[in-house]
């Protein structure tokens, strides 16, 4: 009896060994912290601040950005301009030598080209003979007149022959002060035979070669003023309010976009050609296209923007530019 009783003991002691090491291997539960579910809405509560904060940062710089806009409005329907002029001679001809080349740099005084003067030269000739006989029928009268005065009062000569010698002086006076007026004209023609620049410019729009008759009047090529730039930029009529004669500027070229120009609002246009209404204005009205055809949009008004340092070297006429009001109208 003794022996199963030592077995049933060394199989319950085994057991109870056993256990421990099964209760090791099995994986232990969680352990619930009391703090996790304060962390989780701590995080939550987080995320929530920082997306208000996004959000009304957002809102914060629209706002900003819009009165940024509203006080400095800024429009990139811009263009750059000049004067232009003409270059038309004052006499007709044919020109005998061309200096210039198109697009080519000139100064004030520059020669542009020559036409023939031997016609004008023979006109000028003409008119000092006439000016020489004129002298020197003058003359003859004169010394008639002196001759028949002094005989007048001893009845030697007739009072109507005195008179007709004063009147032949007279006359001849007249002839000789036309004959100098003529000579003076036909030197100013002959001088209009070579056509100079009448300030420092571009030439524009040569097409012409010597040899070529020109016509007194009639533009040759033209010469781009390139001494003074203005910007010619088109503001919605809702903001022209922001801007007055005077009002500081700044203008880019989109050609040179990192290059800033000061600028100053010369005058604002108080007129444009409407559209679609049948109003028939005179030439020279600005004719500002609006942006859609089938919406209603804000009229566009021009504004002359004088620029006070232009460079030379990247204005060009009709380059696209963009303008932006610097700050409210000068009091």
């Amino acid at each position: 009896m003794s022996e199963p009783t030592t077995t049933l003991n060394h199989e319950t002691t085994n057991r109870n060994a056993a256990s421990p090491a099964t209760q090791a291997a099995a994986p232990a539960k969680p352990a619930v912290a009391p703090t996790t579910r304060g962390s989780i809405e701590g995080q939550k509560l987080i995320r929530n601040l920082i997306a208000l904060l996004i959000f009304s940062g957002a809102v914060f710089l629209t706002l900003y950005v819009w009165s940024v806009l509203e006080r400095h409005p800024r429009t990139d329907d811009a263009a750059a301009r000049a004067n232009v002029v003409g270059i038309a001679p004052r006499v007709s001809g044919q020109t005998i030598k061309l200096n210039v080349q198109d697009n080519q740099t000139v100064k004030k005084g520059d020669v542009l080209f020559e036409i023939d003067p031997e016609d004008y030269r023979l006109v000028l000739e003409k008119a000092k003979a006439e000016l020489a006989t004129v002298d020197r029928q003058l003359a003859q009268a004169q010394d008639t007149l002196h001759r028949m005065e002094p005989l007048l009062p001893h009845g030697f000569a007739t009072a109507d022959a005195v008179d007709k010698a004063r009147t032949a002086v007279t006359t001849l006076q007249a002839q000789r002060d036309s004959a100098i007026a003529t000579i003076n004209l036909e030197q100013l023609h002959l001088s209009y035979c070579k056509v100079i620049a009448p300030f420092d410019g571009r030439v524009i729009n040569l097409n012409i070669s010597a040899g070529a008759h020109v016509t007194a009047g009639v533009p040759v090529f033209s010469l781009l003023d390139t001494s003074k730039w203005y910007v010619i930029a088109n503001f919605r009529e809702a903001e022209i309010r922001h801007m007055a004669p005077g009002t500081l500027a700044t203008v880019y070229l989109v050609s040179a976009p990192n290059e800033r120009f000061r600028g100053r609002v010369q005058g604002i246009g108080w007129a444009v050609k409407p559209e679609g209404e049948g109003i028939s204005l005179p030439t020279g009205v600005p004719d500002v296209k609006r942006e859609l055809n089938w919406v209603r949009v804000a009229q566009r008004f021009p504004v002359r923007i004088e620029v006070e340092n232009p460079d030379p070297n990247l204005f060009r006429m009709g380059a696209s530019a963009v303008a932006i009001i610097d700050g409210p109208p000068t009091k």
